[in-house]
C-alpha cells in the first residue's frame, strides 16, 4: 500500500516529514535542519580581488570584513526525486548584499566524486544545475579568489578557505548497501561474545576529584575493565552521589577518531550514570603530549592496521571493548535494569550502531554522523565512509581484500539487528562520512523501530545534532521521573 506523507514546517526553517505505512510498525521520521531556504557562510577580514574601475588603473587588495556566501537549493529541504533537476544557487555578498567583480571558482561533485573546476565572476550568482537518476548525493563548492590568484582563506582559521557549499539528496530512503553482507557475519560476531564472555566482568576503579561545586552532588572514577584482546575498557565513570539502587539511568558514550582521553562528565553525572569511553584502551588523564605521541608512533593510522585479515584489523578489538562498556555499566548497582543508552558522533557514532546491534538491552541509540559505514561503498561507484579503507576508483587486491574484511565491521549491517530506538545525524556536504554511506545504515534500521535522521543541506562534518540530544534528554528525563515516581 502507498505511503501517506504529510509534512509541516516549523521553529523557521526545520521541515519534519512522517512516513506511514498503514498495516505495518514502520514509522520514519526524517528531520531536516534548513535557514529558510538558505545559509550565509561567513568570512572576515579576507583580501579579495576586485577589478579597477578605471582602464589601467592598479587593483588593489579590498578589505572583506563582512564578506559571506549565501548558498541554497531550489527546494527548501534539498530532497529530490530520481531525474529531478537539482539548482544550486551560490553568490558572494558583503554586508549581506551582492557584490561584484570577485573572480570565483566552482565544481559540482556526484556521490562524492569531484567534477572540473569552473570559474566565474561574482557580478551575478553562481546557477549549476545537475541530477541523478538514481539515488544518490551532489553537492557544489564555491571559492573566492585573492589577488595572488590562490583561495582566499579565513584570517581567523588560517587552514580554511572562505567557501560557499550545499548539498541535496535524490531518493535517500532508497539509498541500498552497496554489497550484500558476508553470510557467516552473525557466526562471526557470535565467536567474538562467546569469547568475551570467557573474560570476567572485573574492574578498578579509582575514585577522581570533582569540581568543589559538585562535591555533595556526583562521584567520578577512572575506571578500567578488563577486555578480550590486548587492551581493557577504560574511561570515567560519573553518577550521583549515594545514589539508590536501581534508580538511574545509563548512557555509555563512544569517542570519535583520534588518540585522547575520556572526558569526565560532571554535569551528566549529578543525575545519571554516564560512562565516557576512550577508544583505545588506553591511560585517561595524562598530559596532552602522551596522547600526541601515541597518535605519532604506536596508534599511528590505527584505522586501517590489519585491513586486510578481519581477525587481527584494529577495530575487532575496539568492539570488543565497545561490548564490555556495557557490559560493566549492567553490573552497577545504581542502574535502573531497563534504561541503556548509547551515543556518539562519527567513529563513536559508528560504535555506538555496534552496541545497539550487539546488545539488545540498548534502548536509544544516538549515533551522530556515524563513521564505519558503507566500506564497500566503491563497489557501488561512490565515496565510501571513513576511514575509506578502499577510495579509488580502480581498486587493487589489497583494496578489495580490505573491503571484503570491513564488511565483517560495518554498520550499514550492523543497523539491520538494532531493536531499539535509533537517532541519526547527517550534513549534505559531510565528505568524512558521506551522508549517502549514513542513509544506507539508516534504511536498514528495522521497519518496527522508531527511527530519527537529522540532516542539514550545508553542514559538513559538524552537522548539528539538536534535534537527537533533545530525543536524547527525553528519554533520560522519562526514566528519571519514573523511577522517582517508583521512591
Amino acid at each position: 500500500m502507498a505511503a501517506k506523507v504529510s509534512s509541516r514546517f516549523r521553529n523557521g526553517g526545520t521541515a519534519e516529514h512522517q512516513i506511514y505505512n498503514k498495516g505495518t510498525a514502520m514509522h520514519i521520521r526524517t528531520i531536516r535542519t534548513l535557514a529558510v531556504a538558505a545559509m550565509t557562510l561567513l568570512g572576515t577580514g579576507i583580501p579579495l580581488s576586485v577589478p579597477a574601475q578605471e582602464t589601467g588603473a592598479k587593483k588593489e587588495a579590498v578589505k572583506t570584513e563582512n564578506y559571506s556566501f549565501s548558498v541554497k537549493t531550489d527546494k527548501a529541504d534539498a530532497i529530490y526525486k530520481k531525474g529531478e533537476p537539482v539548482t544550486f544557487t551560490v553568490q558572494l555578498l558583503k554586508d549581506k548584499k551582492p557584490v561584484s567583480g570577485v573572480k570565483l571558482q566552482y565544481r559540482l561533485s556526484a556521490n562524492g566524486d569531484w567534477g572540473k573546476m569552473q570559474s566565474a565572476v561574482s557580478d551575478k550568482p553562481v546557477v549549476a544545475t545537475t541530477k541523478l537518476d538514481k539515488p544518490g548525493w551532489v553537492s557544489i563548492e564555491v571559492y573566492a579568489i585573492g589577488p595572488d590568484g590562490k583561495r582566499v582563506k579565513k584570517p581567523k582559521q588560517k587552514n580554511q578557505y572562505l567557501r560557499g557549499e550545499i548539498g541535496a539528496m535524490v531518493a535517500p530512503l532508497e539509498i541500498t548497501e552497496s554489497a550484500p553482507e558476508p553470510a557467516d557475519f552473525d557466526a562471526f560476531w557470535k565467536a567474538q561474545r562467546e569469547a568475551l564472555n570467557k573474560v570476567p566482568v572485573q574492574a578498578e576503579r579509582k575514585e577522581i576529584a570533582v569540581p568543589e561545586k559538585l562535591k555533595n552532588k556526583t562521584v567520578c572514577y577512572d575506571v578500567k575493565v578488563k577486555c578480550a584482546g590486548a587492551m581493557p575498557v577504560s574511561g570515567y565513570l560519573c553518577m550521583p552521589k549515594n545514589a539508590k539502587k536501581g534508580s538511574l539511568p545509563a548512557v555509555v558514550s563512544y569517542h570519535g577518531a583520534g588518540v585522547r582521553s575520556a572526558h569526565k562528565q560532571h554535569g551528566a553525572g549529578t543525575r545519571y550514570i554516564h560512562f565516557d569511553v576512550n577508544a583505545h584502551g588506553i591511560e585517561n588523564g595524562k598530559p596532552a603530549q602522551f596522547y600526541a605521541d601515541l597518535a605519532k608512533g604506536e596508534l599511528k593510522d590505527y584505522r586501517h592496521r590489519n585491513k586486510t585479515d578481519r581477525n587481527r584489523f584494529y577495530f575487532k578489538e575496539m568492539y570488543l571493548r565497545v561490548m564490555r562498556a556495557l557490559d560493566y555499566v549492567k553490573t552497577l548497582p545504581e542502574w535502573d535494569g531497563k534504561t541503556l543508552i548509547v551515543r556518539g558522533g562519527s567513529q563513536g557514532g559508528g560504535q555506538s550502531i555496534v552496541a545497539a546491534a550487539l546488545d539488545p538491552q540498548v534502548t536509544f541509540c544516538y549515533a551522530a554522523v556515524p563513521a564505519l559505514g558503507d566500506h564497500a561503498g566503491r563497489l557501488a561507484g561512490h565515496r565510501p565512509g571513513w576511514p575509506q579503507l578502499a577510495n579509488r576508483a580502480k581498486l587493487n587486491d589489497t583494496d578489495k581484500k580490505a573491503i571484503e574484511t570491513g564488511k565483517y565491521f560495518d554498520n550499514v549491517y550492523f543497523a539491520k539487528r538494532i531493536k531499539c530506538e535509533s537517532y541519526f545525524t547527517t550534513g549534505f556536504v559531510d565528505f568524512v562520512c558521506p551522508p549517502i554511506s549514513v542513509y544506507a545504515a539508516y534504511n536498514n534500521l528495522p521497519d518496527s523501530v522508531t527511527k530519527n535522521i537529522q540532516t542539514t543541506p550545508t553542514a559538513g562534518h559538524n552537522a548539528p545534532g539538536n534535534l537527537a540530544n533533545k530525543r536524547c534528554s527525553e528519554v533520560i528525563n522519562k526514566a528519571l521521573a519514573d523511577n522517582a515516581g517508583k521512591k
